[in-house]
Formats: structure tokens, C-alpha cells, sequence
């Protein structure tokens, strides 16, 4: 990237939230209780004759407790905290050099060289930059316009430098070829 790159970003409730399920669903924790909801629903339906109707219904209340009751649990959540909370109400911007990220919001101003950068996922809604195991930037890819591809390009390759983790569907910007 030769020249900066600026742009204004409003979090959106879709990217918000496909964030919050990545970070519950992708830990160790997340994919044991998924891996019990889906063991009690495929117990309920197996011995669905063997059991008696107390224990049906508990299995099918596990059962759909990570798969349903969780998620519809982190939408509502998800939605108070963007409705609720002030960082939400002002928008970022984004600016990207060759130096690193700038993030603006207000008066405030954030650097972020890219060799602080240790990880970096793209779902289909969200690009997040981790700047530590727990601390990400998410920007929605709705909001980047027409720059998306140029932007994730540029995200990926300078950060290239210092070995971050990158998703695998972000390898395709590792040559910059871009979307």
C-alpha cells in the first residue's frame, strides 16, 4: 500500500454478533458443549422408547441448551450492548498505512504498528485484527465498500512480517491478489 487508506466504520448488530459466537463457539468450552447438546439430542432420539418422559425432556432441555437457548441468549446481548453502550454510538475510523492502523473515534486516537498484530480472522460479516489472545479490533465488511479487498490485502501482508495467526480463508490475500 502506497498511499493511506481512511475509513469510517459503524458497528452493525450482524457483525457484532458473528463475532460473540466466534469467540464462544471456538474455545475448547464451546465445542464441548456442543459436542454434549448434540450427545443429549442424539441420546433423546436413540432410546426415545426406552425413556421415560421426565427423562426425555431433559435430555431434548440439554439438548437444546448450547444449540438454541445460548445463542438466542448472546443475540439479546448483543443487541443491549450495541444499543446501550456509548463506544457504540460514535463510529471508528480506520486509517491504514504502510506504518500500521490508526484508529480514531472522537477525539481519541489509537496507533497500532503491525508487528503488534497476532491474529487475524475474517468470517463472512467481520474482519477482526487481534492485537492479544483477548483484545480485537472487529470492523464489518459492510462498512468497507468498495476498499474491502485492498484493505484485507494490506491487513494480511504487513502484518505477514511478524508471523500472525491468519484464518485459512484469508491465505488467498497472502499473495495480494485481494477479493
Amino acid at each position: 500500500m502506497t498511499a493511506t487508506s481512511t475509513k469510517s466504520v459503524n458497528m452493525t448488530f450482524p457483525a457484532l454478533y458473528s463475532y460473540v459466537l466466534n469467540t464462544n463457539y471456538r474455545s475448547a468450552a464451546g465445542v464441548m458443549s456442543l459436542f454434549i447438546s448434540i450427545a443429549c439430542l442424539a441420546v433423546a432420539i436413540v432410546k426415545w422408547d426406552v425413556l421415560q418422559t421426565n427423562q426425555r425432556v431433559g435430555y431434548i432441555l440439554v439438548g437444546c441448551l448450547f444449540t438454541v437457548v445460548n445463542p438466542l441468549l448472546l443475540a439479546f446481548k448483543t443487541y443491549r450492548q450495541l444499543k446501550l453502550s456509548a463506544s457504540y454510538k460514535l463510529p471508528l475510523t480506520y486509517t491504514f498505512s504502510d506504518k500500521g492502523v490508526t484508529i480514531t473515534r472522537g477525539e481519541e486516537q489509537q496507533e497500532m504498528a503491525w508487528d503488534m498484530i497476532c491474529r487475524v480472522l475474517m468470517t463472512g460479516s467481520i474482519l477482526a485484527i487481534y492485537t492479544s489472545r483477548v483484545h480485537a479490533f472487529v470492523i464489518p465488511l459492510s462498512e468497507l465498500g468498495d476498499d474491502k479487498g485492498k484493505i484485507i490485502a494490506s491487513v494480511v501482508q504487513f502484518s505477514a512480517a511478524n508471523n500472525p495467526r491468519i484464518s485459512k480463508n484469508l491465505k488467498r490475500f497472502q499473495s495480494g491478489k485481494g477479493l
